[in-house]
């Protein structure tokens, strides 16, 4: 008899346990409805049909890619336009003045922009180095690098395409060849150019939808925009040419930084078209991740309602276990005799 009692306090003592854990268990799934405001138990909520839920979920996932794509192109069209426009404003400034007879007819005049001239090249070479994230974003497809080699190399590499020459026209015949030399003609795209133009970048923003950045540092317009700097930046550091010599190539620099910098207008178009493209695939994809969140929260949302009273329900019954386990513990056989 006394065996079979003990094994009756065993067992009401293990039930109680278990009813302990129950609850505890439900308690805390409970608690965590109300936190997050999503079922604890999704599979059970939707009666074991995943399907619909789970396109929602990854359709999330490749918007949320999207969104992240998005603010990288974002990022590198805003940098190449800043870029660009940094050094359309020095030579839309620049190349008007030095087509200018009456301006440059002045030693003293062109002096002035000779002075600069310098100054303006190592701040467009330095904008077409410009790099977004570890990305330098005028290398073409490769971005793991700068596009352009630094100031002194280049003037180096004119000075030595030039070589002798001191006729304004053979001075402008060396530039145009070192400049517009192909890829593999031992000129500009192959001594200056350190990215690659056989090939861009490209960034998926939306579903078919790339932006995809055409202009390198061996565009034709910035190459035609770095012609007319460089050849005035030359003309800076070699003062054994004549005043007549300088002055007529000086103005044919200033027709190379115009004729640049109408192309670049057309480039920085291009490039705002993209940069509205993107901003209407990030409106798109905002109001499609909006909806589908929506549906997603339809289907395994937890009413904070039904949440908050089953948490009271469950707090009042494990509040009666312990009670109950806690008077059962103090019962003896001196209190039951």
């Amino acid at each position: 008899m006394t065996q079979f009692n003990s094994i009756s306090d065993l067992a009401r003592s293990y039930q109680l346990r278990l009813s302990q854990t129950a609850i505890k268990s439900r308690l805390s799934a409970i608690s965590q409805e109300a936190t997050t405001g999503i079922k604890s138990d999704i599979p059970q909520a939707l009666r074991g049909d995943l399907n619909r839920i789970s396109q929602i979920e990854n359709r999330l996932t490749t918007l949320k890619d999207y969104s992240n794509n998005l603010s990288e192109a974002q990022g590198v069209l805003s940098a190449m336009q800043t870029a660009l426009g940094s050094i359309q404003s020095i030579v839309s400034e620049t190349g008007t003045v030095l087509m200018s007879d009456a301006i440059v007819a002045s030693p003293a005049t062109l002096g002035v922009y000779l002075d600069k001239a310098p100054a303006d090249l190592k701040t467009a070479l330095n904008a077409l180095n410009t790099s977004v994230g570890g990305r330098f974003v005028f290398s073409g497809s490769r971005t793991d690098q700068p596009a352009m080699v630094s100031y002194d190399d280049l003037l180096s590499d004119l000075t030595t395409a030039i070589g002798g020459a001191t006729s304004v026209s053979g001075v402008i015949a060396a530039i145009d060849t070192f400049f517009d030399a192909p890829a593999g003609g031992g000129g500009f795209s192959d001594q200056a150019f350190t990215g690659n133009d056989q090939g861009n970048f490209s960034i998926a923003i939306s579903p078919g939808r790339n932006v995809e950045p055409k202009i390198t540092g061996n565009s034709t317009e910035l190459r035609t925009v770095l012609k007319g700097l460089a050849t005035m930046a030359y003309l800076a550091q070699n003062d054994t040419l004549d005043h007549e010599t300088r002055r007529e190539i000086s103005r044919q620099a200033g027709r190379m930084m115009v004729e640049g910098e109408m192309q670049m207008t057309s480039a920085r178009t291009v490039l705002g078209v993209q940069q509205e493209a993107a901003a209407k695939a990030q409106t798109t994809n905002e109001a499609e991740g909006s909806a589908l969140a929506l549906a997603r929260n339809t289907l395994i949302a937890a009413d904070p309602y039904e949440a908050a009273t089953a948490m009271s329900e469950l707090e009042s019954n494990l509040e009666t276990l312990y009670a109950v386990t806690a008077r059962l513990s103090k019962l003896s056989l001196t209190d039951y005799l």
